[in-house]
């Protein structure tokens, strides 16, 4: 299609139908605002009492999460302008009822709540799924007719009342979206206008448009931050890309429906609430978009509730189950914790602090960063027996240095570490009425190198890597004391080794069930083997034949390990979830086999 056809089909388009709202001009005339003690629409005066949220996976702060970014709802909330969220969308939803996530089942939940008040707002955001990756096939006849039920009862409840509103929003082009077919640009104009026509018949009801905003930046993508809004792209959808998958946005869209509908409740306030929904209102929404009075550039900086994708961040060190699923395969963000995968003993959770620094600007923001960590770790073990109580504590203090660089369409990081490492050993038997500790420390050096490719194929992301490292260990001199011989002087002792790693992390998307549950599953298998590994001499010398040194050269067995994790997370409603993981060394399977299963209960 040529650069002239596309322009008239939109400049058509556009007129034929469209959405919801436009700029503050001179002749508008002033609209009282009922969230602004005031009655103006000033951003810093503008907050609504309680938000109530009905839509789809656009709208479900779940599902948005696994995408990777923040609910434009919580947006909302962390910038003030909401005191509270009450999210009741559910992803997968639609307007056409039968459906244990559909519209009016939302509806009845949120009802069955606190009453709408004074000073509330309902956002109401389907039809997505009603027109469906092929579209409608009754042409959007019953959802349309069930969607306006859902209004009515809206109204009827008092979410239309004189100082509440009910924002009805028109969806931007699905039809642009990378898995949905190009035949269904009809059926959004059809939906849009269907929602505008509510609009215009009912008072306090307004249409927002989400479609005229993108529009914008499908037409001049790089005029608002984006080089990419036609194909999904999940590692650069903070950064570049529209698309995370083929029918959702990433974090920068997110942030552009953060964008319209704070438009919507301040700045925009006036027209949208005595503009008539349609091409008048797509008229007012485009002339704020052009003199500025709306900013839909992707490089706005630090938008409440969302990491900067510049300039310095400090962040805590550690993994929680919250997000244990997407730790494997989210990793182009993630701070280097060491030797999490080639230790041979079970360690504690990283604890500490990383400041690091992105290497974009503001005008260009991006993923590469460097920075440094400090980290600890600890493992305690207990050993009991008739005659002998021994425990043994280890614990590792590591400053990193790391670099993580997009590469060839994949992420490169590079660490190099120092740990400093504290082992106490103490000893008691109360037969001989003996308590005894030794101590005794070393260090290790590390360098890695790991290359990873985050990819998505249908329901799946996939994300490959390789990893090189090398490593060199210390053990200082020390001297030993037992319960039952004499004391024995250890010389200090070096080893050096080489490791590969290879291996895949894939996560699934969310299979949702009835009554709002879904089940998410995961897993990753790498294979950890050493190219070279040194030959550790020890040297000692017994209190009792003192000048005797013994010497003995220990050979560094092979590492060849291959490791599997399988990981289900099933979450049954917003207070209950149970997650099990199972993992394994295939070498071993018999001895090295775990799992875990844990329920969360919230309340």
């Amino acid at each position: 299609m040529s650069s002239s056809a596309f322009f008239s089909l939109t400049a058509i388009a556009t007129a034929a139908l469209l959405t919801g709202c436009a700029s503050s001009g001179s002749s508008t005339p002033t609209v009282s605002n009922p969230y602004s003690a005031t009655g103006s629409s000033t951003l810093g005066e503008v907050q609504v009492n309680t938000m109530r949220v009905f839509g789809d996976s656009y709208s479900d702060p779940d599902y948005t999460s696994y995408l990777g970014s923040i609910n434009w709802s919580e947006q909302l909330q962390a910038s003030g302008l909401v005191s509270e969220n009450l999210n009741y969308a559910i992803a997968g939803a639609r307007a056409s009822s039968g459906e244990v996530r559909s519209f009016d089942q939302q509806i009845d939940t949120a009802l069955s709540g606190t009453a709408i008040a004074d000073g509330d707002l309902t956002v109401v955001y389907l039809g997505h799924n009603d027109i469906g990756r092929t579209g409608s096939p009754d042409n959007l006849v019953n959802s349309s007719a069930d969607y306006l039920t859902g209004i009515n009862e809206l109204i009827a409840a008092g979410a239309a009342d004189e100082n509440r509103r009910i924002f009805v929003t028109q969806i931007h082009d699905w039809s642009r979206n990378p898995g949905v077919a190009d035949s269904t640009a009809s059926q959004v104009t059809t939906w849009n206008t269907m929602i505008a026509g509510i609009a215009n018949t009912h008072k306090n009801v307004i249409a927002v448009d989400m479609y005229t905003a993108f529009e914008r930046i499908f037409t001049t993508p790089e005029t608002y931050g984006f080089a990419n809004v036609t194909t999904a792209d999940s590692s650069r959808s903070s950064i570049d890309a529209l698309y995370t998958d083929s029918t959702h946005f990433g974090s920068l869209g997110q942030k552009v429906i953060t964008r319209v509908y704070q438009h919507y409740l301040t700045r925009g306030w006036d027209w949208a609430n005595s503009v008539s929904a349609g091409t008048d209102s797509a008229a007012q929404l485009n002339a704020d978009i052009d003199d500025g009075t709306l900013v839909l550039s992707s490089s706005f900086g630090n938008t409440t509730g969302q990491s900067l994708q510049y300039g310095f961040r400090l962040l805590p060190m550690g993994v929680k189950d919250t997000n244990a699923l997407s730790q494997s395969s989210a990793q182009t963000s993630q701070v280097f914790r060491p030797f999490s995968e080639q230790t041979a003993f079970s360690q504690s959770t990283p604890s500490g602090l990383a400041l690091d620094f992105g290497l974009g600007t503001s005008d260009k923001p991006g993923d590469a960063r460097i920075g440094v960590a400090l980290l600890q770790y600890q493992q305690a073990t207990d050993l009991t027996s008739a005659q002998e109580h021994q425990s043994r504590q280890y614990t590792s203090s590591a400053l990193s240095a790391y670099l993580h660089q997009p590469l060839a369409g994949g992420m490169f990081s590079a660490q190099v570490s120092h740990l400093k490492l504290d082992f106490t050993n103490q000893s008691q038997d109360d037969l001989v009425n003996l308590n005894l500790t030794n101590e005794n420390t070393g260090d290790t050096w590390s360098m890695v190198n790991k290359l990873r490719y985050p990819m998505r194929s249908g329901g799946l992301s996939i994300t490959p890597w390789v990893s090189l490292t090398g490593q060199t260990h210390n053990l200082d001199a020390a001297q030993f004391s037992s319960l039952y011989t004499s004391d024995v002087k250890y010389s200090s002792s070096r080893m050096n080794e080489l490791l590969s790693g290879l291996g895949v992390d894939i996560q699934s998307s969310p299979i949702f069930l009835d009554r709002g549950a879904k089940v998410q599953f995961g897993g990753s298998l790498n294979h950890i083997s050493s190219l070279y590994r040194d030959a550790i001499t020890v040297s000692m010398e017994e209190s009792n034949t003192a000048g005797f040194v013994q010497s003995e050269v220990f050979q560094s067995e092979k590492i060849n390990a291959t490791l599997l994790s399988l990981q289900a997370n099933v979450l049954l409603n917003k207070q209950v979830r149970i997650s099990a993981t199972y993992g394994a060394k295939l070498q071993d399977v018999k001895d090295t086999s775990s799992l875990a299963v844990l329920a969360h209960f919230s309340y």
